[in-house]
């Protein structure tokens, strides 16, 4: 790999590390929050659920615009308005105030720095071994959701939330941004082979059966993970009688699992495909959340943390290989943006349900048994998909013509 691939990648790691990291670790504001705005855990989880699905809804448009013009202002920009956006809502005195420039503002720069706009540089630049260096450059989002995890859990016990999450938003500005900006000055310029419009991809990836159950599947997924572990791990570790440290640090064990799960993932879904392992990833998932129903002890918590995080972004180039397998890698931005979309659905409704259930059992364990169901039930849609490549019969580039057909 060349100067500029290494710089690309190191880019697109140190972006997943910062923004990743720092959206992935809302449940150690949670609790935090709630006594603050003088609210309830679902409001707190409505507000996990906005930016989830602002998060979804902006990735396929912003992704599409690294499709189409790469990722030199998009990727930079969004880390500015995320860090601008997680500052001010640091300082939001009102409930109200923090939904908006958290939920919605810091949230919109998230999406610019996330799965689509990543695997769409990646798919530019890189030939071979793409899935593994996507996967590399992912990995970097559980690595920041380790660091950032005990070291926001640390600063909220220290000197408060505000406080922490004001600094976390600043070294996105100071540090993060600046160095992004340098390192994908060499990001080379997106392929010129013809790219059917936003239109016709929509058209074309709903009208292929594959892609339509991979989404239902990556929606189950969300809401097992983002919505329902990330969201609620800690809070769940605190129920359990861990402090908020230690509660926070089995939510940076999943990260660290994470991490070694997405390369594992890599290598072998460039092996062997998308479908199989997507299937056998559902499956330990519903193991592990099946595990999390009875976990009473902080050595229970860990094996789950390890079982979880080995599947718990797995999935992400699972699935950005099976939609490459279909439809090749010129529209990944956008195809992996609606992925994501079906993700963030999934995230929203699976963290606010998770938090309207516990207000309603007066517990966790039975929204687990829930996750289970729903992991087994994307086990079953992955299980029923077809990957082979899909023919783009194109007969006009807007879109009208475009149907899919089996090579």
């Amino acid at each position: 790999m060349r100067w500029g691939g290494v710089a690309l990648v190191a880019g697109a790691f140190l972006v997943m590390f910062g923004l990743g990291g720092l959206r992935l670790i809302f449940g150690v504001w949670m609790r935090p929050l709630e006594a603050d705005f003088g609210v309830d855990r679902s409001a707190i989880s409505l507000v996990a659920a906005l930016s989830l699905l602002v998060l979804g809804l902006g990735q396929p448009l912003l992704g599409r615009q690294v499709d189409v013009r790469g990722p030199r202002l998009i990727v930079p920009g969004s880390v500015l308005l995320a860090g601008v956006g997680v500052i001010a809502a640091s300082q939001m005195p009102s409930y109200l105030g923090f939904v908006v420039t958290f939920g919605v503002l810091a949230s919109i720069g998230f999406a610019g720095a996330a799965n689509a706009t990543i695997m769409a540089l990646v798919a530019q630049r890189f030939e071979e071994n793409r899935v593994l260096i996507y996967a590399v450059c992912s990995a970097g989002g559980p690595l920041g959701q380790m660091a950032l995890a005990a070291v926001a859990a640390a600063g909220v016990e220290a000197v408060g939330w505000r406080p922490t999450m004001l600094w976390l938003g600043m070294l996105l500005l100071a540090i993060v941004l600046p160095v992004v900006t340098v390192l994908l000055r060499r990001a080379p310029p997106p392929r010129r082979e013809p790219l059917p419009s936003m239109r016709g991809t929509f058209r074309l990836a709903f009208r292929t059966r594959g892609f339509v159950l991979l989404w239902w599947a990556y929606f189950i997924c969300g809401i097992t993970t983002l919505g329902l572990v990330h969201t609620h791990v800690v809070a769940y570790g605190v129920d359990r009688g861990l402090t908020e440290v230690g509660a926070a640090g089995i939510l940076s064990l999943v990260g660290l699992f994470d991490i070694v799960g997405l390369i594992l993932a890599g290598r072998i879904a460039d092996r062997w495909g998308g479908r199989r392992p997507l299937i056998a990833a559902f499956l330990i998932r519903s193991v592990a959340l099946l595990w999390l129903t009875t976990a009473m002890s902080e050595p229970a918590l860990i094996a789950f943390a390890l079982l979880f995080g080995l599947t718990d972004m797995a999935t992400i180039p699972f699935s950005a290989a099976a939609t490459a397998e279909m439809f090749g890698p010129r529209m990944l931005g956008l195809l992996v943006g609606l992925l994501a979309l079906a993700h963030q659905i999934g995230a929203a409704l699976g963290s606010y349900l998770a938090g309207w259930g516990y207000e309603l059992f007066g517990g966790y364990p039975p929204v687990m048994i829930a996750g289970v169901g729903v992991a087994l039930t994307a086990a079953l849609l992955a299980f029923s998909m077809d990957t082979r490549p899909v023919r783009l019969d194109v007969g006009s580039r807007d879109g009208a013509g475009l149907a899919p057909s089996r090579a």
